[in-house]
């Protein structure tokens, strides 16, 4: 066989069989192992050289060696080591940092040795949180302590070499920092709270803050004599207080507060609204008619608005019970003195909500120009046909009607007053009765005595 056949025979036998190709992602896990290796067997070498009898001096020069050689080293190389020592626990980075065989750069052991510190300092947040969760500051820094005491007893000899002797008590003196920073906070806090709590009871009180009074007796006569704003409870002053800041702060008319103020404690005055009649469950005109009361477009489209976020309502410090009560139609529209878009502004601040309507609107109040801007009242088609009267009395005088006689009921000749019969249906002529338009004294009474 000549020499070109020989050539071509061999080009045959590597197509034949072709030569593996190289796996980039095995290329990489060799890679990968090959680094790992070569770190493990460095910290080996590390930790081989340090002589732990001589840890206590160490601890001494490191911290000046470390600066030392930070100043000199150049700071991308730091970084890159930060990066390659991301994942190293901290007794590995203490054997870098404490290298001195020269195993690692100058550069890598100022890398583990900030690396080393960052950690820690993550440890010691974690305990100054969970003190803080105390709020003496007394028990708050005997935690801190009783855990610190606990770190640094779990320290390794490389771990305290990483730390000056004052570590501890600089840790102390900065959690003792902490605790008057957070004194100072709640100082303010206290001084600032107790600041508008003080413009609430000037502006609703006049200045002498009532005692609570509760609505649960309605309104008995007592009560009647009394001002709304007696029955706000602890939790509304403080609510007002609150809001009195807010309205501070954004420049708002505080006459919108004391409306609110006034429909809050005409609320708890009728015990949560619990005593109080639907105006539209049965109200008639002289005539007979049923009478219906609504709001105003321009505050049923507030409402809507209000219950149509249901994220509002669970979510505002405004009690849920008044809101209800202010947006029932048969239980506020008469009565109510606040503006409802101030309502859902302030439902909407306490609720952590966008407001709807900025606090420019609320500036300069403006109060309602008549009942036609606080309430719509309408009149149904249908009239209730009053029963007749057992008993008629015009200018004094009274008569016993057809339907009266029917029912045997006679008049007293002496007093003109009627002996009624409890059972008979004579409701309207009692209460047409109750006063004697002669005397004008309230005879009711003396009736049902006789």
């Amino acid at each position: 066989m000549d020499i070109p056949d020989i050539k071509r025979s061999l080009l045959n036998a590597r197509k034949a069989f072709p030569q593996p190709q190289s796996d980039p992602k095995k290329s990489k896990d060799i890679e990968i192992h090959a680094s790992v290796s070569s770190l493990s067997s460095k910290l080996s070498k590390a930790k081989s050289s340090i002589d732990i009898s001589k840890l206590s001096q160490q601890n001494l020069s490191l911290h000046k060696e470390i600066l030392s050689s930070n100043a000199k080293t150049n700071s991308d190389e730091v970084a890159t080591a930060k990066w390659e020592f991301e994942h190293l626990s901290k007794s590995k980075l203490e054997t870098i940092a404490l290298d001195t065989s020269n195993t690692f750069r100058s550069s890598e052991r100022v890398a583990a040795y900030e690396r080393w510190h960052t950690l820690d300092q993550q440890n010691l947040s974690n305990l100054k949180r969970d003190s803080l969760k105390y709020e003496s500051n007394v028990t708050a820094l005997a935690s801190f302590e009783e855990l610190l005491s606990s770190h640094t007893n779990s320290f390794s000899f490389f771990s305290k070499a990483m730390v000056s002797d004052e570590y501890s008590s600089q840790a102390t003196s900065q959690f003792e920092s902490i605790l008057d920073a957070r004194d100072l906070e709640k100082s303010k806090n206290i001084s600032r709270s107790e600041h508008y709590y003080e413009t609430m009871v000037m502006d609703i009180f006049g200045g002498t803050e009532s005692e609570i009074l509760s609505g649960t007796d309605g309104m008995s006569l007592s009560n009647l004599m009394r001002s709304s704003y007696e029955f706000l409870t602890q939790g509304d002053r403080e609510l007002l207080a609150d809001i009195y800041e807010y309205a501070d702060n954004n420049n708002i008319d505080f006459k919108y507060i004391r409306q609110f103020a006034s429909d809050l404690g005409g609320y708890r005055m009728h015990d949560d609204g619990k005593i109080l009649n639907n105006f539209n469950n049965g109200h008639f005109n002289g005539e007979g008619y049923q009478l219906a009361v609504s709001f105003t477009d321009k505050d049923q489209a507030t409402i809507n608005n209000i219950l149509d976020s249901q994220k509002k309502l669970s979510s505002s410090d405004i009690d849920v019970g008044f809101i209800s009560f202010m947006t029932e139609p048969g239980l506020s529209a008469l009565s109510h003195r606040g503006s409802y878009q101030y309502l859902q502004h302030m439902i909407e601040i306490k609720a952590g909500i966008e407001p709807s309507l900025s606090t420019e609107n609320f500036k300069v109040f403006e109060g309602f120009s008549g009942v036609d801007d606080r309430y719509v009242i309408t009149t149904s088609d249908k009239r209730l046909i009053r029963p007749e009267p057992d008993v008629i009395c015009k200018n004094g005088t009274c008569e016993v009607t057809k339907k009266g006689l029917k029912n045997n009921v006679t008049l007293e000749e002496n007093k003109g007053n009627p002996i009624l019969d409890l059972k008979s249906n004579s409701i309207s002529s009692l209460l047409e009765l109750r006063v004697n338009n002669t005397t004008e004294n309230n005879t009711l009474f003396q009736w049902l005595a006789d």
